[in-house]
């Protein structure tokens, strides 16, 4: 049955629409990750998260392959199939990034030291960057909707009234405040700052991730602007 599907620009952007919608749920587990281990510590058990993103990401995996074959079948020359392709990655990419951290503190329960949390004096700002990093991958959500966006249709705009860039600059600025602010602080001693440093630039590579598939986009479209049914435009 599946050698027969019938591949459609019409199903393929539903596909793409269904993808977007799973980038959004795996982006929502791992801001409840965050608040979990920001709140709670290692402690707090972020296990079922974990299990939650990966299986979260296998279907995403298997989404992209149908989204790849589609693309085959639909558009002459596979051209729109080359575009969609290094995006894609990149997504994948910010995907792992997203379940390698929370991997990490839920592995972390069983090394860290007992009652260890990050301090009550940094958390609104920790909190605050979690936020700011999330906004960006969901800016880039709403600014390829309708899915066509995707491939060049530059002409709609995200119903955000910030872009993916204003974020992740957003996200920067929060985060070198608050390696500043940890690196200053004389009450930590230095086993406790490295940690905390580190948790800060993971968080906000999530964000330069959402900035550098959103620039990927946007040179895919200026490369040739792919019309369903018809060959780019040059």
């Amino acid at each position: 049955m599946a050698g027969n599907q019938e591949f459609t620009p019409r199903s393929i952007q539903n596909d793409l629409d269904s993808y977007l919608d799973g980038i959004a749920g795996a982006t929502g587990i791992f801001r409840a990750a965050v608040d979990n281990y920001l709140v709670a510590g290692p402690d707090g058990g972020c296990w079922q998260q974990a299990k939650q993103i990966a299986e979260h990401i296998r279907a995403l995996d298997d989404l992209q392959q149908k989204l790849e074959v589609g693309a085959r079948a639909q558009w002459i020359d596979g051209a729109l199939v080359s575009d969609m392709a290094d995006p894609l990655t990149r997504v994948g990419r910010m995907l792992k990034e997203m379940k390698r951290q929370i991997t990490g503190f839920a592995i972390e329960s069983g090394f860290s030291s007992p009652g260890r949390r990050v301090p009550a004096h940094l958390l609104a700002d920790m909190q605050a960057l979690a936020e700011e990093v999330c906004a960006a991958v969901y800016a880039l959500i709403a600014r390829y909707r309708p899915s066509l966006a995707w491939w060049g249709d530059d002409s709609t705009e995200a119903p955000l009234s910030r872009g993916v860039e204003w974020y992740e600059k957003q996200a920067d600025r929060r985060s070198m405040r608050l390696l500043k602010t940890i690196f200053a602080d004389d009450t930590m001693d230095v086993e406790t700052k490295l940690p905390l440093a580190q948790l800060v630039e993971e968080l906000d590579r999530v964000a330069d991730h959402a900035v550098a598939i959103d620039r990927e986009v946007r040179c895919a479209g200026k490369v040739g602007v792919h019309a369903p049914g018809g060959r780019a435009s040059r």
